[in-house]
C-alpha cells in the first residue's frame, strides 16, 4: 500500500475521517481518536486521485492577498463600495448603520459585532464582482436583527436579498486567476 505523506489530527468528537490540501499541497487529515492508524492510512491510500485533483485545483486559485499596495488599493476600493451600501441597506432594514472596517480575512468574507455595532468586511470582496459585496452587507446587517444563523435570519435575508443563495454560491466558488 502507497500511502502518501500527510499530517493527521485526532478529534474525540469527530465520527467520520475527513481529509483537506493545505498550504504547499500538504494533505491534512482528521480523525476520531479511536480510528485505527492503518484505516487512517488506507483511506488516505484509496483516495491519490482525489488528492492530485484537489492539489491541481489549489494551484489554479489566486494566492491570498498579503499586507502590500494590492490589498490597500482593494480595501479602498471596498470601503467607498461598500460604505453607500451599508447606508442604503441599514435604512431599508430599519437597523443603525454599523461602524465599517474592511481588513485582511483569511476565511472569512465578513463579520458582525452587534454589541460594538462594527461590521469587517474582507479585503478579499474587492477582486469580485460588486453584486457579492451587496450580499455580505445584507448578510452582516442581518446579523443586527438575527445574531445567529436560525430560521428567522434566513427569513430576514430572503425579505430583503430574494437571491441571496445564488449570490452566495457565487460567493464561494474559487474566484478565477486575473490573466
Amino acid at each position: 500500500m502507497n500511502v502518501p505523506e500527510y499530517a493527521l489530527t485526532r478529534r474525540p468528537r469527530m465520527k467520520n475521517i475527513r481529509m483537506r490540501i493545505g498550504d504547499g499541497g500538504a494533505i491534512l487529515v482528521s480523525a476520531p481518536t479511536r480510528t485505527p492508524q492503518r484505516t487512517i492510512d488506507e483511506f488516505v491510500a484509496s483516495r491519490t486521485d482525489w488528492i492530485e485533483k484537489a492539489r491541481g485545483r489549489r494551484e489554479a486559485l489566486p494566492q491570498p492577498l498579503e499586507p502590500g499596495p494590492e490589498a490597500e488599493r482593494l480595501r479602498r476600493e471596498v470601503r467607498a463600495a461598500a460604505e453607500p451600501l451599508i447606508a442604503y441597506w441599514a435604512e431599508r432594514m430599519g437597523v443603525p448603520v454599523p461602524d465599517l472596517s474592511v481588513r485582511l480575512m483569511r476565511t472569512r468574507w465578513g463579520s458582525c459585532n452587534k454589541a460594538k455595532l462594527r461590521v469587517s468586511l474582507a479585503v478579499e470582496l474587492g477582486r469580485r464582482d460588486p453584486e457579492l459585496l451587496e450580499y455580505v452587507v445584507v448578510h452582516e446587517l442581518t446579523h443586527l436583527i438575527h445574531p445567529n444563523h436560525g430560521p428567522g435570519f434566513y427569513s430576514t435575508m430572503s425579505t430583503y436579498l430574494p437571491d441571496w443563495k445564488e449570490k452566495r454560491r457565487a460567493l464561494n466558488r474559487p474566484a478565477v486567476p486575473a490573466g
